[in-house]
C-alpha cells in the first residue's frame, strides 16, 4: 500500500479527538491500536455480548467495526475540522468469527477532495496454527464535509 499524505500535520491528535467523541466504540469494547496517515488498526476482545445466536461474532458488530476503521482512516487524511461520513458500504462475510480476539484494519485506497474510497478487514488468529482467518472484508465511500460547510 503506498504511503498516504495527510492534509493535517497533526492528524494523529485529530483522529484521537474524533475517536474520543465516538460513544459507540467504548460500548462495544473496540480499541484503536495504531493510527497512521491513511490507515487505522484496532482490536476487540470477544465477549458474550458480541455473540449472535450461534455463538460467533455478530455481523452487526463486524459491520460497525469495519465502518469505524475505514472512517477513521479517512479522518487521518482530512484537514482538522473537516468531518467524514459514510455514504456507502459493502461487507463480504467470509468465515465465522470464532476467535477470542479480533483484529481490524482500515485503509484509504483513493483519497479525494469530496470522497475517500476505503477498504477494511477483520480477522482472528487460529489458536492451533496461528494462521490469520479472515472473517470479513469491507469497502466504503466516505464523504468529506469541509469545515467551511459545517453549520
Amino acid at each position: 500500500m503506498p504511503r498516504m499524505e495527510s492534509l493535517n500535520p497533526n492528524f494523529k491528535n485529530y483522529v484521537q479527538q474524533r475517536i474520543a467523541a465516538n460513544k459507540f466504540m467504548p460500548f462495544l469494547g473496540f480499541e484503536i491500536t495504531d493510527i497512521e496517515a491513511g490507515e487505522i488498526n484496532g482490536v476487540l476482545a470477544f465477549k458474550e455480548h458480541h455473540q449472535q445466536q450461534n455463538g460467533y461474532l455478530h455481523g452487526g458488530i463486524t459491520s460497525a467495526i469495519l465502518d469505524m476503521v475505514e472512517g477513521f482512516a479517512a479522518y487521518s487524511l482530512v484537514r482538522e475540522g473537516d468531518l467524514v461520513f459514510t455514504v456507502e458500504a459493502k461487507i463480504s462475510y467470509l468465515n465465522r468469527g470464532m476467535g477470542d480476539v479480533f483484529f481490524a484494519k482500515g485503509w484509504v485506497i483513493k483519497p479525494g477532495k469530496r470522497f475517500h474510497f476505503c477498504e477494511g478487514e477483520i480477522w482472528y488468529l487460529d489458536p492451533q496454527t496461528n494462521e490469520k482467518i479472515l472473517v470479513a472484508k469491507g469497502s466504503a465511500t466516505m464523504a468529506v464535509l469541509p469545515k467551511e460547510a459545517i453549520k
